[in-house]
């Protein structure tokens, strides 16, 4: 029926927006938005694609479609059009809405390429997109945190690459297919590893998210990360490394969640640790686990873009965004605080939101790792209990979140619109979970309500409360820990600044030197070899003839040898009989022995 690829809207979207201001980009940004879902919509699954030659004999495939790639797309469209929804309470900035609408063109690349060539063109894309959300944020801290992840997706691309180079060059194809054995492969994990904010490659999300504007912060927890995941799941075949590292990723994020004071740092942890249930998912290898891991994909962009917009709206109306600032909104911000708690129930997993639905499927799939379920629940509990600080300390605590006495009063118009369409969709998966199940490309469903899991969510509800009133310092909000393992990175950079500028640096001098002085050696020493080798026979001599010498025979041999030095090199010595031989077959001699160490 249709056969645009989709990235092409946003493309030409993005490229008007500096064209144009005020009324007409918000009208023109929404247009977009609106035509791209319809565009995925109206997607036939039988399309037979869309080819680009670029040179002759290379060829890249701009669209693919296939269940798993229909449904990235559609909630990739969706939430990008909420997005646009929820930035338009203000006069829309050209480079951040040229950030958003490029990373939406970028995700919906990577969706639906059919090779591995046009995927690394939509990633780098994918990167200065929201490299561009990043520097277009007013913090002053924002150039830091751009320059640093600029740094991260550098590496990342740059491994990327050469993974996808290296699959081209043994296999002849850049065609999609499960992964094999060898350094490519390695090179690919790394290089997805690092939007997919693999441990110890995650600490570009901390960093970055909270200091985007508002409106960027929701763009970029919906895409980068999320991108990576699908690609994941699209190359497939990883094993069970990966399935650990979700875990890991998992019960790291939660960790570290639970540690903040920073709003927007809190969620920015909560994406590690939900997109490790994602990973964990994918790397079982299993048709349940590919399953899972993209239904969870779609239910953590929608629950994790929606606390991310009323961490937003806090934020807009209090100017804090740290839980020990604020409280007592829930009074104030009745809709945003409805909007808020939907999103953090669902993050925690609570029956009949959507969370439950697709943490339960992971959950279920990776019973069959060793371990890992068990890793995954803990993750769980810790999630409940980060959510439970996260929505009691801004929203209904009793001390007042207010800036210089103003009373906040609720979000936008059309913030309250962008949240409670994504609440919605919250709402309807959590009670409807076949609607989106029905969708997946394995056909795998699932069972929420059902007696083995229902006990599964009660329980991971009941412990995270029984820590809670057990543990007195989680009822604080205290000032926050955010050393990771960054600091790492920093002081092995110093270090290498300080090898660079001094040991190097003095250790290059000391050669030079070295190298100099034996050069006016030799070139000394050359000028005349016989009395050069006489006066260093003496020299080394003469503290044999002080130690077993009289005074005046000692005096005598040193005179001697200060008037040689004297002479040097206009005093010449006589080499009778086989003198001049015995030289001549010790040059030859030395000569050999050199040629033959240097072969």
């Amino acid at each position: 029926m249709i056969e645009i690829p989709p990235a092409c809207i946003y493309l030409l979207g993005f490229l008007i927006v500096p064209l144009i201001s005020g009324v007409f980009r918000k009208v023109w940004t929404l247009l977009i938005g609106a035509v791209g879902v319809l565009l995925v919509l109206l997607l036939n699954l039988a399309s037979p694609g869309v080819i680009l030659e670029i040179i002759p004999g290379i060829e890249t495939v701009l669209l693919t479609v296939d269940p798993m790639r229909q449904l990235a797309g559609i909630i990739f469209a969706l939430a990008g059009f909420i997005t646009l929804i929820y930035a338009s309470y203000r006069d829309l900035p050209a480079l951040e809405t040229t950030g958003i609408l490029a990373s939406i063109a970028a995700a919906m690349g990577i969706v639906y390429a059919g090779d591995l060539i046009t995927v690394f063109v939509f990633w780098e894309l994918l990167a200065l997109a929201s490299l561009a959300i990043i520097w277009s944020s007013e913090d002053p801290k924002s150039s830091g945190a751009g320059y640093r992840y600029l740094l991260f997706h550098i590496f990342g691309g740059a491994c990327l690459l050469g993974g996808i180079v290296y699959t081209i060059a043994t296999t002849g194809s850049a065609a999609f297919g499960s992964v094999g054995d060898g350094f490519g492969v390695v090179l690919m994990l790394i290089g997805i590893g690092v939007n997919a904010a693999f441990i110890p490659l995650h600490t570009w999300v901390p960093d970055a998210y909270p200091r985007a504007s508002v409106v960027g912060s929701v763009a970029l927890c919906i895409f980068t990360t999320k991108a990576a995941v699908f690609l994941l799941a699209t190359i497939g075949g990883w094993g069970l490394t990966v399935a650990y590292m979700g875990g890991a990723m998992a019960l790291y994020g939660a960790i570290y969640a639970l540690m903040q004071d920073d709003i927007r740092r809190l969620l920015a942890y909560s994406i590690i640790s939900q997109g490790g249930y994602m990973v964990a998912a994918i790397g079982v290898g299993t048709v349940a686990g590919l399953d899972a891991g993209l239904a969870h994909m779609v239910n953590d962009i929608l629950f994790k873009s929606l606390l991310f917009m009323a961490a937003g709206a806090v934020i807009l109306r209090t100017g804090h965004h740290r839980l020990s600032e604020l409280g007592g909104l829930s009074g104030m911000m009745p809709k945003t605080t409805l909007c808020a708690v939907i999103g953090g129930l669902a993050l925690a997993g609570l029956p009949g939101l959507n969370g439950a639905v697709s943490k339960g499927m992971v959950i279920e799939a990776a019973g069959s790792v060793p371990y890992l379920s068990l890793i995954l629940l803990v993750s769980a509990v810790i999630t409940v209990i980060y959510v439970s600080r996260l929505l009691y300390f801004v929203f209904f605590r009793s001390v007042p979140g207010t800036k210089e006495g103003i009373i906040p009063e609720d979000a936008p118009a059309p913030m309250l619109v962008a949240m409670g369409i994504t609440a919605l969709l919250c709402l309807i998966i959590g009670l409807l979970p076949d609607l989106l199940t029905n969708l997946l490309p394995g056909g795998t469903h699932a069972h929420p309500f059902s007696p083995s899991h229902l006990p599964e969510s009660v329980a991971i509800f009941a412990v995270a409360g029984i820590v809670l009133l057990l543990v007195r310092s989680l009822r604080s909000p205290g000032r926050g820990f955010e050393t990771d393992i960054d600091s790492f990175y920093i002081a092995l950079g110093r270090a290498v600044t300080w090898i660079a500028a001094d040991p190097l640096v003095r250790g290059a001098e000391g050669i030079g030197k070295g190298i100099e002085c034996l050069a006016t050696f030799l070139r000394v020493v050359v000028a005349n070899p016989p009395v050069a080798c006489q006066i260093g026979m003496k020299t080394l001599a003469l503290p044999v003839m002080r130690a077993f010498s009289s005074p005046s025979t000692s005096k005598v041999y040193e005179d001697t040898l200060l008037e040689m030095k004297a002479r040097y090199p206009d005093d010449q010595i006589n080499i009778w009989g086989g003198g001049y031989g015995i030289i001549f077959i010790s040059i030859i001699a030395f000569l050999y022995f050199i040629f033959d160490i240097l072969k």
